[in-house]
């Protein structure tokens, strides 16, 4: 019996996950990353929920990464309790309190699509306390962790068996916020003069 290229791919999106979470983790562990507690929060309560939603419209292997990213996302999670951004503003707990909005929205929600755009608004607020962390230091993300889940990403469009909006709109958006994300570190390594 001939294996579907695409449980090969699911398998690696599998793989990526736990290999980009290791230096972020480590780099936790160390004192150089400091993840921002609310969009970890928020990141992984919404993994579980687009899991369950992607088994539903029979995402098929795809559906791995997103289990095992959110996995993932609950070490990192406790690790953000100890060793996370301890500068929470405003700013970041009206995102904060928007996402957990938006998520409790989310489950009254019975039109799949408006689910699927209150996702990725959830998503981009959940971003936003680690962006603008982030801006002001650079330094303290792992950027490899936001390469390689583009990367995963990218692979999990491929794997879907089912392509639709709903299978492939959340790796669709993780692929834009991640290099935006990506690119404005870089940019800001550089105005600040670092390495």
């Amino acid at each position: 019996m001939e294996l579907d290229y695409r449980y090969i791919l699911g398998i690696m999106t599998i793989i990526i996950g736990i290999y980009a979470n290791y230096p972020y983790i480590m780099d936790i562990l160390k004192g150089k990353t400091k993840p921002h507690l609310f969009t970890w929060i928020v990141f992984l309560i919404m993994d579980a929920i687009a899991f369950l939603v992607q088994i539903g419209d029979g995402a098929g292997p795809w559906a791995w990464g997103t289990l095992t990213a959110g996995l993932t996302w609950v070490v990192v999670l406790i690790l953000a309790t100890k060793y996370g951004e301890k500068d929470i503003t405003k700013s970041d707990s009206l995102a904060f309190i928007a996402a957990l909005v938006c998520i409790g929205l989310y489950i009254f929600m019975e039109n799949p699509t408006y689910s699927l755009y209150t996702v990725l608004l959830i998503s981009a607020l959940a971003l936003y306390p680690t962006a603008r962390k982030s801006y002001h230091k650079p330094t303290q993300e792992t950027l490899s962790l936001y390469v390689l889940a583009w990367v995963r990403s990218v692979l999990s469009i491929v794997a879907t068996i089912n392509i639709s909006f709903l299978t492939i709109g959340l790796p669709v958006f993780i692929i834009f916020a991640n290099s935006l994300f990506i690119w404005m570190v870089i940019m800001r390594k550089k105005a600040l003069w670092i390495k």
